[in-house]
């Protein structure tokens, strides 16, 4: 018998066309394929999506604090007003994202294998400290 988690991951996937405004906190959805998934407003707090795909998914007022995307394809995604506080994005695909801000990666984590929308420039300190730019 396959795991709950496994079944919900399942249930999620098939239904990421209608998940605005779903509560998805703490859910366990490593690897689930989210490509276009419209989580707007969804609350994905403390939610695993490592290694995802949610390459053009509709992030927009979606929060994920505490949310581990490591390794996740958020290529294309929409970040307008996504809250990222604690947000793990090491390793994570950002290239050709929207509306992401560095107001939002400051509170987030994130590594020198994240890869950032080319609007977006992270210059890295030999300490290990870095800075935010985007491109106007």
């Amino acid at each position: 018998m396959l795991e709950d988690w496994i079944l919900r991951k399942k249930e999620i996937e098939d239904s990421k066309d209608k998940l605005k405004g779903a509560d998805l906190c703490n859910a366990k959805l490593m690897q689930a394929k989210l490509k276009g998934a419209c989580l707007e407003d969804a609350d994905l707090t403390a939610a695993y999506l490592i290694k995802a795909d949610l390459s053009g998914a509709n992030l927009s007022g979606a929060d994920l604090t505490q949310a581990v995307l490591s390794e996740a394809d958020l290529s294309g995604a929409d970040f307008d007003g996504t809250e990222l506080e604690d947000t793990f994005l090491n390793g994570a695909n950002l290239k050709g994202a929207v509306n992401l801000t560095c107001d939002q990666l400051d509170l987030a984590n994130y590594d020198k294998d994240t890869i950032f929308p080319d609007y977006i420039t992270i210059n890295w300190s030999p300490d290990g400290f870095c800075e935010c730019i985007e491109e106007q």
